[in-house]
């Protein structure tokens, strides 16, 4: 009967969370994990509710390669592990989840009560593992027929109601007895489902839980503010897919200053802002705004977020999120679209602000006019080599229309703010925690899903990080290219007012390491160009052909941070 009795617990919680959405289960190997892996493997042989099942041998890049599927896929994706460490591995992408809100299912298998804390092998305390990184822990019992599968069922579905309100990752933890493997009793099985009743034959959730719709407020102040206010900055932070088109309906009625994040979909009125916000004349142009409305968060401009700061007028903040996305805490007014009200709220405010009588200025003209000349002035100091500052500046010339774009963080994703105007693409990033392990992992959940060419782009250091990861590309569903910038560290560091005779050492931490071994490894092509055009022929030749290739560009340890600094101070003196 134990069995039975496992296998059909493991089997029933694998099927209430198809009902509630999961699509794609991600899977690690493991023994203890097997009711579980089983259950998820029947389920994809389901007429209705097949799931697409995903392994990877290494639990930190599963759990990020569910992140990406979640990211791309917008809907629950489940992640099996067996107990011990193989747990504690998700942490990384569990709390980029809880930051960003990507719906991830987390199914631990663990020992019973009798085996943890004894000295029973691979048993960790794993109920509580998570702490505060998940919107909600279920800690079962071990299967026993004391408890009706109904109560599983009743509590997996208020544990994914709450996911469903609040985003961001739950942790079912399945404690499992021996036997895992021999001959099931299926008139035992069938016994233990009896009780179920509709829910054998329908594919609905034992319990509907009917979402909540809270209806958004317009500020009191609406009406005043847009009456009044004719210089207005509208800030596009990370931002669903989709939005674009509502968000420059409502820049053009407002008349607004558009400075939009390279996550945001969105296109800038005034790009490079990380630069041009260092000029004294176009600043204190900047400075004269009246109103500032900013559409999502994580920022990654570090000069926006100061300028943000230190302004002393009324700020909206529109999200979708919960939490705080104000890191200088700032009075103002927080305006919460649920996911779905995104496109409804934008138009709703376009259609309020339409019917004022607005002043008109020409300042947003203005701005974007002097942002150009100062953007302009310092592009041409770019030299034309193979050089990080040169690969942004053009990128976008050779990427093919239908074509995801996913930046790793530090220097990469700040080069792509300043040089890269991608609103015609659609950008994917780590922006909740910004750490740079899970890139490979979490781009390739996001291919999976899409099926669209991909040009991932990241650091040295980040590829080393998540070399396992490279596992995952070896049957890449469209082609892609991961564009590898060594410069031999962390470049990132060289923008840090430290001594020098330290950073290498405690800082940069060089390798002197090339990627073509690792590329050779997990049988990925492999180039590296030495100049532009070999590089541009490269990349549009790779992103034309099925399967990911590598694409290694070397750069001296340093520059790329120099001439940031060049150039920031270039237009910081005129």
């Amino acid at each position: 009967m134990t069995l039975a009795l496992t296998h059909t617990w493991a089997e029933v919680i694998i099927d209430e969370l198809t009902r509630l959405g999961v699509q794609h289960i991600c899977i690690a190997p493991g023994s203890r994990s097997t009711p579980l892996t089983l259950a998820a493997v029947k389920q994809s042989q389901h007429p209705r509710r097949g799931v697409t099942l995903h392994s990877h041998f290494d639990e930190r890049g599963l759990g990020y390669l569910a992140l990406g599927l979640a990211k791309a896929h917008a809907c629950p994706v489940a992640v099996v592990v067996t107990s011990g460490t193989a747990v504690a591995n998700l942490l990384p992408a569990v709390a980029e989840s809880r930051l960003t809100g990507e719906p991830l299912v987390i199914l631990s298998a663990d020992r019973p009560f009798e085996l943890v804390d004894c000295g029973a092998n691979q048993a960790i305390e794993q109920p509580r593992l998570f702490s505060s990184h998940v919107t909600q822990t279920l800690s079962l019992p071990a299967p026993e027929t004391a408890m009706p599968l109904s109560a599983l069922l009743s509590k997996i579905d208020h544990l994914m109601a709450q996911q469903a309100q609040h985003g961001g990752s739950v942790h079912i933890n399945c404690p499992f007895r021996e036997p895992f493997y021999g001959e099931r009793d299926r008139a035992s099985e069938q016994s233990l489902r009896a009780g179920l009743g509709q829910w054998l034959t329908d594919d609905k959730p034992y319990v509907s839980m009917m979402p909540t719709r809270t209806q958004w407020q317009m500020p009191a102040s609406w009406q005043h503010l847009a009456s009044q206010s004719s210089k207005v900055v509208l800030i596009a932070g990370a931002l669903p897919a989709n939005v674009g088109a509502q968000v420059a309906r409502l820049a053009n009625v407002l008349d607004a200053v558009v400075l939009a994040d390279p996550q945001s979909g969105v296109k800038s009125t005034a790009p490079g802002h990380d630069l041009w916000l260092n000029a004294p004349s176009t600043r204190a142009l900047l400075d004269e705004a009246e109103w500032v409305i900013q559409l999502g968060g994580r920022l990654v401009s570090k000069r926006l977020g100061q300028w943000l700061a230190n302004i002393e007028v009324p700020y909206w903040l529109i999200t979708d999120r919960e939490q705080a996305l104000d890191p200088a805490h700032r009075s103002s007014e927080y305006i919460r679209f649920m996911p779905q009200q995104w496109e409804e709220g934008l138009d709703a405010l376009s259609d309020a602000f339409t019917q004022l009588q607005r002043p008109v200025s020409g300042w947003a003209q203005a701005v974007t006019t002097a942002a150009q000349i100062q953007r302009q002035h310092v592009y041409a100091k770019v030299e034309d080599s193979l050089s990080e500052h040169r690969l942004f500046q053009s990128m976008t010339k050779w990427l093919p229309s239908e074509c995801d774009v996913f930046l790793g963080n530090s220097l990469t994703i700040r080069l792509a703010d300043i040089w890269s105007e991608l609103s015609d693409y659609r950008v994917y990033a780590n922006r909740g925690a910004s750490g740079i392990d899970g890139l490979l992992a979490s781009a390739a959940g996001v291919q999976r899903v899409n099926q669209h060419p991909m040009l991932v782009v990241l650091g040295d250091t980040s590829a080393l990080y998540d070399l396992n990861s490279l596992a995952l590309w070896r049957h890449a569903p469209a082609p892609a290219v991961i564009l590898i910038l060594n410069n031999d560290g962390g470049g990132i560091f060289d923008m840090l007012p430290v001594e020098p005779s330290l950073r290498d050492a405690y800082y940069r931490m060089p390798h002197g390491l090339g990627f073509e071994p690792a590329a050779t490894m997990f049988g990925l092509s492999y180039h590296q160009p030495k100049n532009v055009v070999s590089f541009s022929e490269t990349l549009q030749g790779a992103l034309q052909s099925p399967g990911a290739e590598v694409i290694e560009v070397n750069t001296p340890a340093g520059e790329a941070g120099s001439v940031l600094n060049r150039l920031l101070a270039e237009v910081a003196h005129g």
